[in-house]
């Protein structure tokens, strides 16, 4: 009983968000068509004027808070209540992530994104203040080429500095299929879902803030 409640509740979160945003877009498709039509840069939502940057950031703060709710009915709270403040984000294609991205802004967490290992290393080695948690993708571009084995290759190099903040796989079937690998080098966690990601990250501490 207890399993198959599990696998709901993980049903349930892996659903929010796709019915989330087909409920955005059917609510907001008139707004968006204007934009497109009118090639225009604000747009009127009820009885206010908004600029598409300040629409914009209101969508990411509203789905980041669904999302923070959604992480709290799902995952326990983390024991040491440890507050998730600041998160090192390796990956060579960082617009492919600049939704999530925002969204844990605007939860409070401050998001430094680096394109390569060793530039994830340098902002490791640089930091002024300590990174809580590490999140790469498995396979990217490097200086030598693209490199499939990449987010292996950056959680054992972090794992031979002596770091021990938790490092997420972010990625896309084939990573999902590497958990073992994953873990064998050190890593804390594979998914390929925003909500499993920020279910990943609830456990490593609470957000610093709720959008509102």
């Amino acid at each position: 009983m207890m399993k198959d409640a599990t696998e709901l509740i993980r049903a349930l979160t892996g659903l929010a968000w796709p019915v989330f945003a087909a409920w955005v877009v059917w609510k907001l498709l008139p707004e968006i068509r204007d934009i497109v039509s009118k090639r225009s840069f604000s747009l009127k939502v009820g009885n206010n004027e908004l600029t598409v940057q300040q629409f914009t950031d209101q969508v990411v703060e509203t789905t980041a808070e669904l999302q923070r709710q959604v992480t709290a009915r799902t995952e326990p709270a983390p024991q040491s209540q440890h507050v998730l403040r600041r998160i090192l984000w390796v990956d060579d294609t960082p617009a492919d992530n600049a939704y999530q991205a925002g969204q844990l802004q605007a939860m409070g967490v401050e998001v430094v994104q680096t394109e390569s290992t060793d530039e994830g290393l340098r902002a490791l080695r640089r930091a002024s203040r300590p990174f809580d948690a590490v999140i790469t993708d498995m396979g990217r571009a490097e200086a030598g080429g693209f490199d499939p084995d990449a987010g292996l290759t950056l959680i054992r190099r972090i794992r031979e500095a002596g770091a021990t903040m938790p490092v997420f796989v972010y990625g896309g079937s084939g990573a999902m299929a590497r958990r073992d690998q994953v873990a064998a080098a050190g890593g804390d966690g594979v998914t390929q879902t925003p909500s499993e990601l920020f279910a990943l990250l609830g456990g490593v501490g609470r957000f610093p803030r709720t959008a509102t």
